[in-house]
């Protein structure tokens, strides 16, 4: 006979929909809010540590209040009490899902129904700790632009230059300091392309658009944050890292806690080929992770009126680009329009998850063509000068499309450097398989000076091991003053320079 299913809709309303995408995808999320009653869901899923899942708890009751939130609470096959902790919590909106074998992290969560959650959705690893206004703090940001699907906190023990460490020598005096640092502030919001996923809340129906389970199942191993947030990127959604919102992330990352070293390395290598198999070339890490955020100190502060106009250059997936956004917020720009131009098409559409204003995928002869003269405040080139088949041209073209008294932050790779003597050393592993021109600095500041002010050049050092370190030593003449030796080192050392230059007026 089959089986018959009834589903009874008789209270609920069809949504209004209308012709724009975001709109329609919200108004049909707003209709199962409706009916599940709670504004967010908070999922708290462990495997034993209970000791750190009690203060995760604890903490969101605590210091999530004046909002309407449920708690589910998943036990993914704990062999120590986490269970019977989970069942004494008390909270009126609480469901406690018991899995009987831990099969994964992704598992528990997919076995959930979308439509049965609330309107915004908050995982926490039980290694959390939250802090005074957390929830609020990243529901003000979520809710000031219909299309922002993914906010994050910032935290200690993390990556990606998320981290913030508050010092602190207790949990009282580290909650003080974090109701002190967490005050919503949109200036310290920032677009980010990839989020290490560490108490991310996020719009419901940018869920809905990228598809339920949250997590790629394929990435069974790491890169499934990147990949999570690539998707809701791509679906037309921002990801912002709140940088006024800090959470307490109790866990050593840097020195591998419960993991071991090998294994870990082996999933992260997996991990990054899954994601450029994917993502058709792209890497999560080399062509995303070009921050510029460490050199704003340097950078001269902004004097524009009207809306910022920012071109990024061959910047990969536009980090660098999207960095000068963020950078300009915090003088209270808020609204730069970012252009993009890439020599490669597999850039094209993380470009477009960014830009405002066109992208074009082109030869770089057709740079200068692409674009309005003299239209942008801030022109960026992430690929270094002599890495062009023209670089004289290249920078001419890059101060002409720059306005009078705007900014060019371009790069130059030191082909004098100590990785290049390594390799005539003999040592093979170090070379840098990419054309550059062997172009004194001295030489590009020169050209530099004839088409704006140098307002600063700033070596990017290498990573050097022990050996090399040693090796370098001994290579400098002892009869060397501290300052020479000083400056030969820093020469030495240096993989490019990054010089950032006003264009005259």
């Amino acid at each position: 006979m089959g089986k018959f299913i009834e589903i009874n809709t008789d209270q609920m309303e069809k949504p209004e929909v209308g012709s724009n995408l975001f709109s329609n995808r919200a108004a049909i999320a707003e209709m199962q809010q409706l009916s599940n009653g709670a504004e967010v869901s908070i999922i708290i899923q462990a495997y034993n540590r209970l000791d750190k899942t009690k203060r995760c708890v604890e903490s969101v009751l605590t210091y999530t209040s004046g909002i309407d939130y449920e708690l589910i609470l998943i036990d993914n096959g704990s062999e120590d009490d986490t269970l019977e902790y989970f069942l004494s919590v008390a909270h009126e909106k609480k469901k406690v899902i018991h899995f009987t074998k831990n099969l994964g992290v992704t598992y528990p969560v997919s076995t959930l129904k979308l439509n049965e959650l609330g309107r915004f959705i908050c995982f926490i690893p039980n290694d959390l700790i939250l802090t005074s206004c957390w929830l609020e703090n990243l529901l003000i940001c979520m809710k000031s632009d219909d299309r922002i699907g993914m906010v994050n906190p910032v935290c200690s023990n993390t990556s990606n230059l998320q981290c913030v460490e508050i010092p602190y020598s207790n949990e009282r005096e580290m909650q003080r300091k974090a109701a002190q640092f967490n005050r919503s502030d949109p200036k310290k919001w920032e677009d980010r392309q990839r989020l290490i996923t560490l108490g991310s809340l996020y719009r419901k129906e940018a869920l809905m658009a990228i598809g339920w389970p949250i997590s790629d199942v394929g990435f069974f191993h790491d890169f499934g944050d990147d990949d999570v947030t690539f998707r809701i990127r791509r679906m037309g959604y921002r990801t912002i890292l709140a940088g006024d919102t800090w959470v307490c992330h109790d866990h050593d990352m840097r020195h591998g806690e419960g993991k071991n070293p090998a294994e870990f390395q082996k999933s992260l290598n997996i991990g990054r080929t899954n994601f450029q198999e994917k993502f058709f070339g792209v890497d999560a890490w080399d062509d995303v992770n070009n921050y510029y955020i460490p050199y704003f100190s340097h950078f001269p502060k902004p004097n524009i009126t009207g809306q910022p106009q920012i071109l990024g250059v061959d910047t990969q997936c536009g980090t660098p680009a999207l960095d000068v956004k963020n950078w300009l917020r915090r003088f209270g720009l808020f609204d730069a329009d970012i252009s993009a131009f890439t020599q490669d098409p597999k850039y094209w559409m993380d470009l477009k998850t960014i830009c405002t204003g066109p992208v074009i995928c082109d030869r770089e002869e057709f740079l200068l063509d692409s674009f309005p003269r003299e239209n942008f405040d801030y022109v960026v080139a992430d690929r270094p000068l002599n890495r062009y088949h023209e670089p004289q041209k290249l920078m001419n073209d890059l101060f002409a499309l720059c306005k009078k008294g705007g900014t060019v932050i371009c790069k130059l790779s030191n082909t004098f450097s100590f990785q290049s003597y390594l390799h005539q050393l003999g040592q093979r592993d170090v070379y840098n398989p990419e054309f550059a021109y062997q172009i004194p600095l001295e030489a590009v500041k020169a050209s530099l000076d004839k088409l704006g002010d140098v307002k600063r050049i700033i070596p990017i050092p290498f990573r050097l091991d022990a050996e090399q370190q040693k090796l370098l030593d001994a290579l400098l003449p002892t009869e060397l003053a501290k300052s020479q030796r000083k400056e030969a080192v820093e020469r030495m050392i240096a993989k490019e320079y990054l010089l950032i230059v006003e264009r005259k007026t």
